[in-house]
């Protein structure tokens, strides 16, 4: 496939790192190593990069990004980039290279200029020149099964044993999704804070309203009323800044008062409890209360917890 679109004339003075240069004769290349190109560069194929150790700065398209234990990115053809190991730290990186028809016959195809950017797999890192992504930086299981996936592919370009090529583009296509997966997740968190911060002051007046009011008989379209939002729209807003729903925060604030009322008034019964806090069913207040202290509202009274 012909990407010269992305080779632009103000990057014509910036080397380019061919694929040939690997002596292997594969379309692929990986490695595992502690040192970097710290000059600008440009590639012919596709560069995935992790940090798997250390911190470098990583340059992009003339920005600059620190870069650490657990990030990702992906770099696209001809974009210059290079490192500056400015820290000092040992640091160590994977290096995937690949030509994008190695995961897709289809990117051989004339017709199929702009498939490279529209590849399900490739789509949510965002790759076309500006737009690239700087990183995304993959915590837990997800960094676990990333550098499982990473490691795996090493010890089959090591070892060639044979369809090594086979299994290596099933685990490259396999890191893509996984990839991806989590991109979307970092991505609809950002939304969702971005969100969240422009309606602020209104899902505060709600927050206050219900701590104030939550042994009534409240109703989210009364709620959503205060903050001015409408019902549906309100009620995603407001789990998503509590992470409850508006009848779960509810339930959490009536238990938590009649936890502190089983420990203080003793003169109150339970079921006085259970209708001063809000609830109207002593069996519906007895499941919620278990549900949320693992519990019942007797033993709280007697083990003074």
């Amino acid at each position: 496939m012909d990407y010269s679109f992305l080779d632009k004339r103000e990057y014509e003075k910036i080397p380019v790192i061919k694929i040939v240069i690997n002596n292997n004769n594969l379309p692929f290349f990986v490695v595992k190593k502690n040192k970097c190109n710290q000059e600008k560069h440009r590639h012919e194929y596709v560069q995935i990069i992790y940090i798997c150790r250390g911190k470098l700065k990583h340059v992009i398209n003339n920005n600059i990004f620190d870069v650490y234990k657990g990030d990702i990115f992906v770099i696209p053809p001809y974009v210059p980039h290079n490192f500056i190991n400015e820290y000092n730290e040992k640091f160590e990186i994977i290096e995937f290279e690949f030509i994008p028809e190695f995961i897709h016959e289809n990117f051989s195809s004339n017709s199929m200029t702009d498939s490279f950017f529209d590849f399900a797999y490739l789509e949510p890192f965002l790759v076309s020149e500006n737009k690239i992504k700087p990183r995304l930086n993959l915590t837990g299981a997800a960094q676990l099964e990333t550098e499982n996936i990473l490691s795996e592919i090493i010890r089959e370009y090591e070892t060639e044993e044979s369809n090594f090529e086979l299994v290596i583009k099933a685990l490259l296509l396999k890191l893509l999704v996984l990839v991806g997966r989590e991109f979307k997740k970092d991505l609809t968190q950002v939304e969702s804070h971005n969100l969240i911060d422009r309606h602020r002051a209104a899902l505060n007046s709600a927050i206050m309203y219900i701590n104030n009011n939550y042994k009534n008989n409240l109703s989210i379209y009364e709620t959503a009323r205060i903050a001015m939002l409408s019902q549906s729209y309100f009620g995603y807003l407001f789990k998503q800044m509590t992470q409850k729903s508006f009848i779960e925060y509810i339930n959490g604030l009536r238990i938590s008062k009649a936890v502190e009322l089983l420990k203080t008034r003793k003169d109150m019964r339970v079921i006085d409890i259970c209708y001063e806090v809000g609830f109207n069913n002593i069996n519906h207040f007895n499941r919620i209360f278990r549900q949320e202290t693992g519990t019942s509202p007797m033993v709280v009274r007697k083990a003074r917890i």
